[in-house]
């Protein structure tokens, strides 16, 4: 599964989720050491966090100051799922199906 949205500079940036079971979470925000770092103020230092746990992805937010959004609910926990569009703060992640490999600009390394 992908994930896409687009930089402040308009660039569009794209990343594969691995789907390792019990791998440690995918982390998104605006601390450097988030795994996608945003640069956006209305995001929380670590914002939200994906984990792909028995062949689902799950996405949850990270008691954040504004909050997950998840098709525009607000979700505590929620399942992902192609198509669906993740927002935190003004920033819209797509989740799309991986049909080609080579349109992938980055893969997500998990830290230990």
């Amino acid at each position: 599964m992908l994930l896409q949205y687009k930089k402040p500079d308009g660039t569009e940036a794209k990343v594969r989720l691995k789907t390792i079971s019990h791998s440690p979470p995918v982390t998104i925000g605006r601390d450097k050491n988030a795994h996608i770092v945003l640069d956006d103020p209305q995001s929380s230092r670590i914002n939200t966090a994906i984990r792909y746990w028995d062949d689902i992805f799950i996405v949850r937010d990270m008691e954040s100051s504004n909050g997950t959004f998840l098709n525009g609910e607000k979700i505590d926990v929620a399942k992902l799922s192609p198509g669906d569009i993740i927002r935190i703060g003004g920033t819209e992640i797509a989740v799309v199906a991986e049909l080609n490999r080579s349109d992938v600009t980055a893969v997500i390394k998990q830290h230990d």
